[in-house]
């Protein structure tokens, strides 16, 4: 095998070809991006003539002619295995060195180890790849920790996966019965979903950073959100749930009548003893249909009378690759949760993922705190509606090659 450095078109032909774990930041759109911000570096890994493997690096200058380089989620490997990463990661290393590389950080987009929909670890699981952490730290590397907590500097060490890769109706039976149910609500309401315009990311931010406040998330700048969504447009999907009142108010009321035709149908049967015995009984199903249909029109007409007819529920932010679709980013109105605008958005974006043909619909970060008492509980509480496996990644790693240097940079606030 050897290394050595690629062209962007050799860089973005693999990437337009891989089909395994690749974050947003390995994405060729990425690059683009940062190639214009920071100084780049494409390696290629290859055996013989076939390129079978990549690595994006990007450097800050510190101190004139030293650098801080980063692999933005590690290299990208066909075929696997530990092997191949540790002799990738040396001859990366023995590249940065020689271009003044003061440090190294990587954050690996592999699975460390895979836990079902409670948090818990299942041992015997193929992908586990607890050799990971030690490959890098006998390389020199330092490991950040197992973290549970948001850190806005380092990726999140968990992530919610659910396969999409099978029937819908398959799919729908793998969540728990709320979920099932207040998905198959959404269904039953005349819910639309809006894709944004750039003109529009505003609306989506305001929403997202009112929900961020509300939970106590560290918050994510502005600009940050307003930049990836320019970065990745070209694969982002930028939705918001919609629901007209009186759209629905007069679907409700064309149910409520059609329950009451059923109900007079079957009373007149009775009055003229014609009626079966399962018509008799269903009249009582009826009855609790037109009050729930009731009901339900008494709601709408205070919704309308709060917060008027055209009513904003949620908002997501969707990227995807030849591998996933992943939901990034979302936020939504607790006043208007009636509508479960963002149960509504999941499953069309779940179906979206399946058109798109990726095999995997990851619903991203989660601290890996799994308690009730977690600071994400109640998003983990909604991405564990849909059973998901929860992929624990290794975290984040660095190190230093100038360990004095390192020291005096730190001190001259240049780090």
């Amino acid at each position: 095998m050897e290394v050595k450095p690629i062209t962007e078109e050799a860089f973005k032909l693999f990437v337009q070809t891989y089909q395994g774990h690749m974050h947003y930041f390995h994405d060729e759109l990425f690059y683009d991006y940062i190639s214009k911000v920071n100084e780049t570096h494409l390696l290629g890994l290859y055996d013989g003539e076939e390129l079978i493997g990549v690595s994006m690096l990007s450097a800050t200058s510190v101190l004139k002619k030293f650098r801080l380089f980063t692999s933005h989620t590690g290299p990208l490997l066909r075929d696997f295995s530990n092997e191949r990463l540790k002799f990738f990661l040396e001859e990366i290393d023995q590249y940065a060195k020689k271009h003044g590389a003061l440090q190294m950080i990587h954050s690996p987009y592999q699975v460390y180890q895979l836990r079902d929909h409670d948090g818990n670890v299942v041992e015997d699981d193929a992908r586990n790849n607890r050799e990971l952490v030690s490959l890098y730290e006998n390389l020199g590397y330092t490991h950040h920790g197992f973290t549970t907590e948001l850190i806005t500097e380092e990726l999140l060490r968990f992530q919610a996966v659910i396969d999409v890769d099978k029937p819908l109706d398959d799919i729908l039976k793998q969540m728990d019965t709320t979920t099932r149910y207040n998905t198959r609500q959404t269904e039953t309401m005349p819910l639309e979903l809006k894709l944004l315009d750039e003109d529009e990311y505003d609306k989506f931010i305001d929403i997202y950073k009112e929900t961020e406040e509300r939970i106590g998330f560290d918050p994510v700048p502005a600009e940050k959100i307003k930049n990836l969504l320019h970065t990745l447009k070209d694969r982002m999907f930028l939705v918001m749930t919609h629901v007209n009142v009186d759209k629905y108010l007069a679907q409700l009321e064309a149910e409520r009548e059609a329950e009451l035709g059923h109900i007079a149908e079957i009373e007149e049967k009775a009055a003229n003893g014609t009626a079966t015995k399962r018509e008799k009984k269903r009249v009582n199903e009826h009855k609790e249909q037109l009050a729930s249909k009731d009901k339900r029109i008494a709601k709408m007409e205070e919704f309308k009378t709060e917060f008027g007819t055209e009513l904003d529920l949620s908002s997501g932010m969707y990227y995807y690759n030849n591998h996933e679709m992943v939901y990034l980013f979302s936020g939504s109105y607790p006043e208007l949760s009636f509508f479960k605008g963002t149960n509504f958005a999941t499953w069309e974006m779940i179906k979206k993922a399946k058109e798109l043909g990726v095999k995997r619909f990851n619903f991203f970060g989660l601290t890996g705190d799994f308690t009730d008492q977690a600071q994400d509980y109640g998003v983990y509480r909604f991405k564990r509606g849909f059973t998901p496996y929860i992929e624990e990644l290794p975290g984040t790693f660095d190190k230093i090659f100038n360990k004095p240097v390192y020291a005096i940079a730190k001190k001259l606030g240049k780090i």
